[in-house]
């Protein structure tokens, strides 16, 4: 892949999936720490999503809220559009909206299968699309014309509906097979996902943003031992140690060598949104600082 050049500012997200998460506390944390997005999941058995994010909203006064990312097969599109309205007013027009297909489901939706699935992905950013611009539409969100978008872009039919419609697309880097477990995708496949995204938008006439979940920092003055010890443990196992250290969904290294692999995922992929677990929110804390500067 050619090297992308981008004026766009880099964003960081943090994502909390503790189900006893303090929302206040770590909102207050993260907007300390100069995260620019602090976001909840939509699993069954943790938090509802919105209620989480006007708490975290009401501890801060600059940091963005997002859903990453919201369960469709979850919600009728028109209750979802309610909340996502109501949200948006409540957290003072700082909301933005993940959607996936879904991953899990409720008893009552178990039995979809992957093209049902899409299908309620598709109803729900079609109702979002049309109902949140319309004046007559209650509530109204704060942003006009809605909230920013964020889809998560994994098979094909998902990749075309995220390049139609998404103010950010999410490449969440790895597959979650049947009975558990998460498979990260090598870099090569990163960078064959990003490349058709950035060609079907740039067909389009659009730029969205590219945003990439992040699945393990660790700070380190010994970056291959690193590496080499994370393979060992089965984590990738079926990628090589260069593999490892080439992803932009690990990061590995001192903050120095963490901010230089961020601005080189940038540089070869374009990519200028990252998203990382809560727990690791200290740990890549002082790359901010490093990556702000320029």
């Amino acid at each position: 892949m050619s090297a992308v050049t981008t004026d766009r500012p880099l964003r960081f997200l943090v994502s909390a999936i503790d189900p006893e998460a303090d929302w206040p506390g770590i909102a207050a944390e993260a907007e300390r720490l100069d995260y620019d997005l602090l976001a909840t999941t939509d699993h069954l058995g943790m938090p509802a999503p919105f209620p989480s994010l006007v708490a975290a909203a009401a501890a801060t006064t600059r940091l963005r809220v997002a859903t990453y990312l919201t369960n469709t097969a979850l919600w009728d599109p028109e209750v979802l559009a309610r909340e996502v309205a109501g949200t948006d007013r409540i957290t003072g027009g700082r909301l933005e909206v993940g959607l996936h297909s879904g991953q899990t489901a409720s008893a009552r939706t178990a039995h979809l299968d992957a093209t049902q699935k899409l299908t309620r992905l598709t109803d729900a950013v079609e109702t979002l699309q049309r109902l949140l611009p319309d004046p007559d539409h209650r509530p109204r969100p704060l942003q006009h014309p809605r909230p920013p978008l964020l889809l998560a872009a994994d098979d094909p039919a998902e990749l075309e509906l995220a390049v139609h419609h998404a103010d950010t697309v999410c490449f969440i880097g790895a597959s979650l097979p049947p009975g558990g477990g998460l498979v990260l995708h090598s870099p090569e496949e990163i960078a064959r996902r990003v490349a058709s995204v950035r060609e079907r938008t740039a067909q389009l006439g659009r730029d969205p943003e590219l945003n990439i979940a992040v699945k393990r920092i660790i700070v380190t003055g010994d970056r291959r031992s690193a590496a080499e010890a994370l393979r060992e443990s089965g984590f990738a196992a079926h990628l090589s140690v260069a593999e490892l250290l080439e992803l932009p969904t690990l990061l590995i290294g001192t903050h120095r060598q963490i901010a230089e692999q961020v601005r080189a995922h940038r540089e070869r992929y374009g990519l200028t949104s990252f998203a990382l677990l809560a727990p690791a929110m200290h740990d890549f804390a002082p790359v901010i600082p490093l990556l702000r500067k320029g």
